[in-house]
C-alpha cells in the first residue's frame, strides 16, 4: 500500500495525459468516495447512489468526447456569421487559398502596417485604426482555428494550412449555393 501512495503522483500524471485516463481517474475517485460514504447504508440507497454516480460518469464522458470531437461545430462567436468566421476572416482565408504560395503577409513598417494576400492589399485605409484592428483580429481568428500558421518569428508571414484550404473550399461551395 505504501508503494501505491508513493507512485500515486506518477499514476495521476500519466492518466491525465489522455481523456480516457482522466475518465478512469474520475471513476476510481467516485468509487472510493461512494464506498466511504455509503458502505453502511441500506441496499436500496446504495443502488440508487450507484445509478446516479454511474449516470454522472457516463454524462461526463460523453460531454468530454463531444468537446474534443473536431466534427462537432464550435459555438459561433459574436459578430461571426456562417461557419463561425467573421466576414474579414473569410475574405482573408479565401485570398490566402487563391495565393499561389498560400501566403499572407502582415507587414509592419514605421508607424504603419499592411496586409497582403494573393497580391492584394486588404487594408485599404491604413490610417483607420479600427480597420487595422479588425483585420488583425481576423488574422488572429484564423491562427486560433488552425487555418493559417505563422512562419518566421516576427509575425509577418503566415501560410494557409491543409485545414485552411479545406475550410476555404467549403466556404466557396456554400457561397455558390442559392
Amino acid at each position: 500500500m505504501d508503494q501505491l501512495f508513493k507512485s500515486l503522483p506518477d499514476i495521476i500524471k500519466a492518466a491525465a495525459q489522455s481523456q480516457l485516463g482522466i475518465l478512469a481517474l474520475l471513476v476510481l475517485a467516485l468509487s472510493m468516495l461512494a464506498y466511504v460514504f455509503f458502505a453502511k447504508a441500506a441496499v436500496r440507497i446504495r443502488v440508487g447512489i450507484f445509478v446516479l454516480l454511474f449516470a454522472g460518469v457516463i454524462g461526463f464522458g460523453v460531454a468530454m468526447f463531444r468537446a474534443s470531437d473536431p466534427n462537432v461545430p464550435a459555438a459561433s462567436s459574436a459578430g461571426a456569421s456562417k461557419g463561425g468566421l467573421s466576414k474579414e476572416a473569410r475574405t482573408l482565408l479565401t485570398a490566402a487559398a487563391a495565393d499561389p504560395g498560400g501566403y499572407i503577409l502582415y507587414e509592419k513598417f514605421g508607424a504603419g502596417v499592411d496586409l497582403h494576400a494573393n497580391g492584394v492589399s486588404l487594408l485599404t485605409d491604413k490610417s483607420d485604426h479600427r480597420a487595422v484592428a479588425t483585420w488583425e483580429s481576423a488574422l488572429q481568428e484564423l491562427v486560433d482555428r488552425g487555418l493559417i500558421a505563422a512562419r518566421g518569428d516576427r509575425g509577418e508571414v503566415y501560410e494557409i494550412t491543409r485545414k485552411g484550404y479545406e475550410a476555404a473550399a467549403s466556404e466557396s461551395r456554400t457561397e455558390e449555393l442559392p
